[in-house]
């Protein structure tokens, strides 16, 4: 599998293979590597076992990716660290119809890449030193392709409520938050018009922008 399209497996179903498998395992007491690990395991396994399921029926794979992202994922957090200095002066309203857009657009894009995964090798590393920081941590993990090719991944989680949960994801050095962030404000740029940028936001289209900068900057 070629690099470039390796990478966007990873962003559009890499997120949900780890944090699908959370729901039970995602507690204060768990060490997050643990956590990471086990979720691999756990639903890289549902994903061959249901694939042909799952590919058969979109809408399958979106209720998959909704069920156990909803409680999994801060996805306040993240919008509002996408929205970046145009949060303050939003209106409510648009606060919460972005959030809204916002977690459907990934479900989306989520949903449409959980069958990319075929068996790759997937390696959870350990902690190192500043790898945990009080209600923050960071699991870094390998993917190797199937021709010997290495993607770096790592997941920021905070704890919440007892609970850990994923606030950003980097897959080979793309920032997916600091992505969408870019777009928010490049939207902002053109538009001029905070409503304008969330009837016309896009996650998916923007994952593949960030792709294909990163690949021209290596």
């Amino acid at each position: 599998m070629h690099l470039q399209r390796y990478i966007r497996t990873w962003l559009h179903a890499g997120l949900v293979v780890v944090l699908a498998g959370m729901a039970t395992l995602a507690h204060a007491e768990s060490d997050p590597r643990q956590v990471v690990s086990e979720a691999v395991e756990r639903m890289t396994s549902r994903i061959e076992a249901e694939r042909e399921a799952l590919k058969a029926d979109p809408e399958k794979a979106k209720a998959l990716v909704r069920e156990e992202l909803a409680d999994l994922v801060d996805f306040k957090r993240i919008t509002r660290m996408v929205m970046g200095d145009y949060f303050g002066p939003s209106s409510k309203e648009q606060k919460y119809r972005f959030l809204d857009v916002f977690k459907n657009s990934l479900i989306n894009t989520y949903a449409s890449g959980i069958t990319l995964y075929d068996g790759q090798k997937i390696e959870t590393l350990p902690m190192q030193e500043g790898d945990r920081k009080g209600d923050y941590a960071r699991v870094r993990m390998e993917v190797k392709t199937n021709s010997g090719q290495v993607v770096p991944i790592y997941y920021t989680l905070f704890l919440r409520d007892d609970q850990w949960k994923v606030i950003n994801v980097y897959v080979n050095g793309l920032d997916l938050r600091d992505t969408f962030k870019s777009q928010f404000a490049q939207g902002m740029q053109q538009y001029n018009d905070i409503d304008k940028v969330i009837d016309n936001w896009s996650a998916d289209a923007k994952i593949d922008a960030g792709i294909d900068e990163a690949k021209q900057g290596e």
